[in-house]
């Protein structure tokens, strides 16, 4: 699925550097070779142009192409992957048996990473995985070994488990068979609080402890002492 750029606010640039330099449509489509229709058509939002054409109206209007189109894609508030059409990434040793097909490319910035594992070999014996965050794993198809720091635990199709990510741990199929395996990934990212302005995980705020309470006073003995 095509990332959307928003043209409306790409037009509101090229007009705002036009004026800037104080050039009339005439005098831009003349030095650029384009048509009024075209200009027109973009600043108000009307058109997609080409990078040709992005890179030409930059050099006309003395300002460089990421001035007109830095920040302008929207993302997405979806992403369809149909099945088997995943993008495939092998391991930097193929010979160990570790594929990935990503299912959520086009979505930046994302919070959470799916992906469906392939498994075959010694799967990720030799480089055990582990970044921020959590990890959910399901089986879908045979059998999986999860060497998960000191512990190894057996899965077959259909079970599951849900780990702290930052213990360096190892996908591999049990025996000599091949194994797939849904992974969702989360890294959490910093958010800032209202209250100190600092950056915080999320969740950090719930496990704070409350302030505590002012200390009563003992009333003033009388004797003066």
């Amino acid at each position: 699925m095509p990332i959307p750029v928003n043209l409306a606010d790409l037009g509101r640039r090229a007009r705002i550097a036009r004026l800037a330099r104080r050039l009339t449509l005439e005098e831009v489509v003349s030095r650029a070779q384009f048509t009024i229709s075209w200009l027109s058509k973009l600043e108000n939002g009307q058109l997609t142009p080409s990078l040709e054409g992005l890179v030409k109206l930059a050099e006309v209007l003395e300002c460089g192409v990421d001035t007109l189109v830095e920040g302008l894609s929207i993302p997405p508030q979806y992403v369809v992957i149909k099945h088997g059409e995943g993008r495939i990434e092998a391991a930097r040793d193929e010979r160990d048996g570790y594929l990935t097909e990503s299912l959520a490319d086009q979505w930046r910035d994302r919070a959470m990473n799916p992906m469906i594992v392939h498994l075959s070999g010694v799967g990720n014996r030799h480089r055990p995985d582990n970044h921020n965050g959590e990890r959910f794993l399901l089986v879908l198809d045979g059998e999986v070994k999860l060497e998960y720091g000191d512990e190894l635990i057996h899965l077959g199709t259909g079970d599951s488990v849900y780990i702290y990510a930052a213990i360096p741990h190892v996908l591999a199929p049990a025996g000599r068979g091949t194994a797939k395996v849904l992974s969702v990934s989360y890294d959490p990212k910093p958010v800032a609080t209202p209250a100190s302005g600092g950056r915080v995980s999320p969740g950090t705020a719930r496990l704070r402890k409350p302030a505590a309470k002012p200390r009563k006073r003992s009333p003033a003995r009388r004797d003066g002492s």
